[in-house]
C-alpha cells in the first residue's frame, strides 16, 4: 500500500472526528489565556536557569516594549518548577509604578504581589519586617534555601527602591536564604545600570545587575516557524483532546495537511514587504504582541468560527497584520480603525 494511500486514510480519519463543542468566547484564543513558547523565551529560560543554578544574586532582562516580556515571565513561572522542583519559591512583582519613591507603598506592593494576606496595615518598618519574615519562611521551606523574584517594568524603580530591596536581600542573607532578583523591563534598565557604574553604586550592581540578557522579538524565519508550530502541535483545547488550535479553527485544512508552521516563510515575507512599503526603518523585529494578534485574527476571522475560509492566503495575512496595528505602531503613529478594503 502506497504512502499516499496511508495519508489519505489518515486525513479521512481526521475529518470524521467530531469537532469539540467549545462555547463561544471560551476558547483560549478568544480569552487570550495561553502562552506559546518562542526561541527567545527559551533562550531567556536558559539564561535565568544558569543564574539560579549558580546562585547569582540577580540580573536584568531588557528589550523594547511589546516584545512579550511579561508573557515570558508567566511562562517561566510555569516551567521553572520542572527544572528546580515545586518547592522553589518564585514571585512575580507587577505593580511598582509610583512616580515618587514611597517606602510604605513599596513594601505593601511587594507584600501584595507575593501573596501575603496582610499587605496594607502598619508602618513602613513593620511592612518591611513582615515581608522579610514571609520570604525567609518561604525560602527556609525550600531545599534550595533561596527565593527568586521577577520584578516587571523594572525601569520604573527609583534608586531608593533599590536601597529598600537591598535591606530585604541583606536580611535574608543573614538567615542563610539566598535571593535572586531578576529585573525585567525596557532598555532604560541598561542605561540605569551604566549610570550606577559611573556613580559607583557598586552595591546595587553587585546584588541586582550582575548579569544582563537582551530580550528580542521575532527576527528570523526560524523564530517565526518555532512560534507557529506551537499553534499546530503544543497548544490544544480541550486539554488531551488532540485538537490543536490550528486544527480547531481550520479542521478541514488541518485534515489535509495544512499547518501554520508551513506559512512561516510567506508570513515573514509579508511582514518584510509591508515594512518596506510603509518605509519603516530600523532593525527588523516583530514584537510578540503584534505577531500573536496577527495569528489570533487569522484564526478567529478566517477560521471555522468566523468567515470559514479554507486556509490563510498571502492577502489574508496582509489583512491580519494591518488589523494587529503593527504597521501603525512601527511608524509611531496612532492606529486608525481597520478598513477591511485594505
Amino acid at each position: 500500500m502506497s504512502k499516499d494511500h496511508y495519508e489519505q486514510i489518515s486525513f479521512e480519519n481526521l475529518l470524521e472526528q467530531p469537532r469539540p463543542h467549545v462555547p463561544t468566547g471560551t476558547h483560549p484564543i478568544e480569552e487570550q489565556s495561553y502562552i506559546i513558547p518562542t526561541n527567545e523565551v527559551l533562550r531567556m529560560f536558559q539564561a535565568i536557569s544558569k543564574w539560579i543554578k549558580y546562585r547569582s544574586p540577580g540580573g536584568i532582562i531588557y528589550g523594547r516594549p511589546r516584545l512579550g516580556k511579561t508573557r515570558a515571565i508567566e511562562y517561566l513561572l510555569r516551567i521553572l518548577p520542572n527544572e528546580f522542583g515545586n518547592d522553589l519559591p518564585v514571585f512575580h512583582i507587577r505593580t511598582l509604578h509610583t512616580k515618587l519613591a514611597n517606602e510604605g507603598v513599596f513594601f505593601e506592593t511587594l507584600l501584595k504581589d507575593v501573596g501575603h494576606g496582610v499587605p496594607f496595615s502598619g508602618k513602613p518598618s513593620i511592612k518591611r519586617d513582615r515581608l522579610a519574615k514571609f520570604l525567609a519562611e518561604k525560602g527556609d521551606t525550600s531545599r534550595h534555601k533561596r527565593i527568586v523574584m521577577f520584578i516587571d517594568e523594572a525601569q520604573c524603580l527609583h534608586e531608593l527602591n533599590y536601597g529598600w530591596l537591598m535591606d530585604i536581600y541583606n536580611e535574608l542573607d543573614q538567615n542563610r536564604i539566598a535571593m535572586t532578583v531578576i529585573l525585567v523591563g525596557q532598555e532604560e534598565l541598561l542605561h540605569r545600570r551604566t549610570l550606577f557604574m559611573e556613580t559607583k553604586r557598586h552595591q546595587i550592581i553587585g546584588r541586582f545587575m550582575v548579569h544582563e540578557h537582551r530580550f528580542t522579538g521575532i527576527k528570523t524565519k526560524d523564530d517565526l516557524s518555532i512560534c507557529l508550530s506551537g499553534f499546530d502541535q503544543l497548544a490544544e483545547f480541550p486539554k488531551g483532546s488532540g485538537w490543536s488550535y490550528t486544527r480547531f479553527f481550520f479542521p478541514e485544512a488541518y485534515a489535509v495537511g495544512n499547518r501554520l508552521q508551513d506559512c512561516s516563510e510567506e508570513l515573514f515575507d509579508v511582514f518584510s514587504s509591508l515594512r518596506q512599503q510603509a518605509k519603516i526603518r530600523g532593525t527588523f523585529e516583530i514584537p510578540m504582541q503584534y505577531l500573536i494578534t496577527t495569528i489570533e485574527y487569522a484564526l478567529l476571522e478566517f477560521g471555522a468560527n468566523g468567515r470559514n475560509i479554507g486556509w490563510v492566503t498571502k492577502a489574508l495575512w496582509e489583512e491580519a497584520i494591518y488589523a494587529s496595528g503593527y504597521i501603525h505602531a512601527e511608524l509611531r503613529i496612532p492606529a486608525v480603525e481597520f478598513d477591511e478594503s485594505l
